[in-house]
């Protein structure tokens, strides 16, 4: 009985399931800089009238849904994809995809062909001016784009750096609140 426990544990700790282990980050040698921000990049998450103040849902898909209530709004997906090591199933659709853990929604990503996304009830174009105005001043500016944080939710804005076009946007939990 001990050894079913323990591999039990053993097992849940590797998986992410728990456990405060992190594992380094091989990178063939060459150590990783730090991302460097300047004030002027950093700043608090908008609160003026003209923004949108939650960051719940994403095309109607909430952080807080299980994997059912995903495919009862959205269909069965086109396909499923499995990774082992993180234990996400990823539910592929049509310019978007949902990655589930354990039955519930980790994260939410649209894709660069989408025209535009949903968030909570309002519909925006795929554009950076166009996110900046219904969105507000980014909480700050990444490497690769926008972060958006309110109640243990960020909203992460790709940006490709060359073309000044969206490349993508993802709803995720902030773990670091």
């Amino acid at each position: 009985m001990w050894n079913v426990t323990l591999l039990m544990v053993g097992l849940l700790i590797f998986s992410g399931g728990g456990g405060a282990v992190e594992q380094a980050q091989h990178t063939a040698g060459l150590s990783q800089l730090p991302i460097i921000h300047t004030a002027s990049e950093v700043g608090q998450a908008h609160t003026g009238d003209n923004s949108l103040k939650s960051y719940g849902a994403l095309n109607g898909i909430s952080l807080t849904d299980h994997k059912r209530e995903v495919i009862r709004k959205l269909g069965p997906p086109e396909r499923i994809e499995h990774e082992k090591l993180s234990g996400i199933a990823i539910l592929h659709y049509r310019e978007m995809e949902v990655g589930v853990r354990n039955g519930y929604t980790e994260y939410v990503h649209v894709d660069s062909r989408a025209s535009s996304f949903q968030l909570e009830n309002q519909r925006i174009s795929m554009t950076p001016a166009q996110v900046r105005a219904t969105l507000g001043q980014p909480y700050f500016k990444a490497e690769d784009g926008d972060v958006y944080l309110e109640d243990h939710n960020a909203l992460k804005v790709y940006i490709d750096p060359d073309s000044g076009q969206i490349t993508g946007i993802d709803l995720f939990f902030d773990y670091s609140q």
